[in-house]
């Protein structure tokens, strides 16, 4: 967060210095970096139906949602070499907010044990048949497996274990919200 002082901060989209309360809290009390009227416009801009093709370069990209031109590695690259259209920041910071939401309103929830219990009937991801252990590795080192929810939360889905399989991050992030059935019954 780009602090001026305790009770301000600098919105990273527009670079304006703001009171505090001009962002949202977090639940874990900290502050996202762009501030409520930034996140409006961003919201605002994808439900216009516009379409406009963005400058890309080798080394530089668009983001579709906040449209700043930034380096490559501020977005994510998927396993085959595209990016993902939205920055990094953007993605944590509105399509997470997005996702606490639906997960906040969805229906269940499930424990570790019940999802590593899960996780141990599948030896290779359901969707792509690769080995857990022959999947590369995530620079960010997180998990290569992934929690997927079979009927999508935004779908309306529940949270409930049995609405829930691993994927392979790589599988995971190709499905989206589609609706697709169980693939693979360890």
């Amino acid at each position: 967060m780009n602090h001026t002082s305790q009770d301000h901060f600098i919105c990273y989209r527009c670079g304006t210095r703001k009171p505090l309360d001009a962002f949202t809290c977090r639940i874990d009390e900290r502050y996202y970096n762009m501030c409520r009227v930034c996140v409006s416009e961003v919201l605002l801009q994808g439900q216009r139906g516009k379409k406009e093709r963005l400058h890309h370069t080798k080394t530089m990209r668009t983001c579709y949602l906040c449209r700043r031109f930034l380096p490559v590695d501020r977005f994510t690259q998927r396993s085959n070499g595209t990016y993902f259209s939205a920055c990094k920041d953007c993605n944590r910071h509105v399509f997470a907010q997005r996702r606490r939401a639906r997960l906040q309103g969805a229906d269940g929830t499930y424990t570790r044990d019940q999802w590593e219990a899960l996780v141990q009937h599948y030896p290779h991801c359901p969707m792509c048949k690769r080995l857990w252990n022959d999947i590369p590795t995530l620079t960010s080192g997180a998990s290569v497996i992934t929690v997927d929810h079979i009927m999508p939360l935004s779908k309306g889905g529940s949270n409930h274990i049995e609405n829930l399989q691993p994927l392979c991050y790589s599988c995971n992030s190709k499905k989206g919200a589609k609706v697709l059935s169980r693939i693979y019954e360890g």
